[in-house]
């Protein structure tokens, strides 16, 4: 316990915190604070002095916090229980890491695709929706024919502009078809863009060239980060805007990784659809 001691010791002198301290369980830390998830499911959290900062000071801070734990990670092993298996709905239990880590890195979602399936195995929008990544595909395609005549493809979903040209009808109808559920503006905008980032990101994996464990885009119109698992498996962050901090999006990921693993192995097999007959079956994560 002494070299924890000397971690939240180190973080207050560095952040010039009131406080520090590890949390396992209960809401989310306040406004007041700044916090990163660890692999054994605690959090790391430093208690902020009342002061105005702006999000770049902010941002600065989180980074610096979650540098600091990497920097202790043998120590976190030695010392804290392992993080245990989920209880309840496995499914849920990984979404919501999938919105934990959304919510640190200010993504529009954290989401678990695979290089050869269609499947979502875990995502962090809210509701899920009905698509798969077939569907997402389609909806990708609209986009970038709405994006190329300037039109709103998020207000045509929506309802608010019943203008719809004759070559978006069908796409249109799908993609609404595809949900499963009604949605507004904002929330067919969000989606849109997550699903232009899965999309993208699939094609790169079809390419002829070799990603790597990660992968990132900071176009004008697509943003995103990815990093890959178990052989075949990719975490991403779907961003709003091409300029997102990397370096902190990338040490949220690498921290909580572990964790999301752990979640993507507790997964039950995936029945065969009613429709399709797909029969599809969690692989196995190699050991690492």
């Amino acid at each position: 316990m002494e070299e924890v001691e000397r971690l939240l010791e180190v973080v207050r002198k560095e952040l010039g915190a009131d406080d520090a301290r590890l949390e396992l369980g209960g809401k989310d830390p306040g406004e007041d604070a700044v916090w990163c998830a660890l692999p054994t499911g605690f959090r790391l959290v430093a208690l902020l002095p009342d002061a105005e900062r702006s999000d770049e000071e902010l941002t600065r801070l989180r980074e610096k916090l979650v540098f600091l734990a990497r920097s202790f990670d043998a120590t976190f092993d030695r010392v804290s229980p392992p993080a245990p298996r989920p209880a309840g709905n496995p499914q849920h239990a990984l979404d919501d890491a999938l919105d934990v880590l959304a919510g640190q890195t200010s993504a529009l979602a954290a989401l678990v695709i695979d290089n050869d399936s269609p499947v979502f195995w875990g995502s962090s929008l809210s509701p899920r929706g009905d698509e798969d990544l077939d569907a997402a595909a389609r909806a990708a395609g609209a986009l970038a024919l709405a994006s190329a005549g300037d039109l709103d493809l998020a207000a045509m979903l929506a309802g608010t502009n019943t203008e719809v040209p004759t070559e978006l009808e069908r796409p249109v109808a799908q993609i609404r078809a595809d949900a499963g559920d009604e949605r507004d503006a904002d929330e067919w905008h969000r989606r849109l863009t997550v699903f232009a980032a899965t999309t993208a990101l699939r094609e790169a994996c079809r390419g002829d060239g070799e990603l790597g464990t990660r992968h990132a885009v900071h176009d004008d119109d697509l943003a995103y980060l990815a990093r890959s698992f178990g052989g075949i498996y990719w975490l991403v962050l779907a961003f709003e805007v091409s300029r997102f901090s990397e370096l902190h999006a990338e040490a949220a990921m690498i921290h909580a990784l572990p964790w999301i693993e752990r979640l993507v192995l507790s997964l039950p097999p995936i029945d065969p659809d009613g429709g399709g007959g797909r029969v599809l079956k969690l692989r196995r994560l190699r050991p690492v």
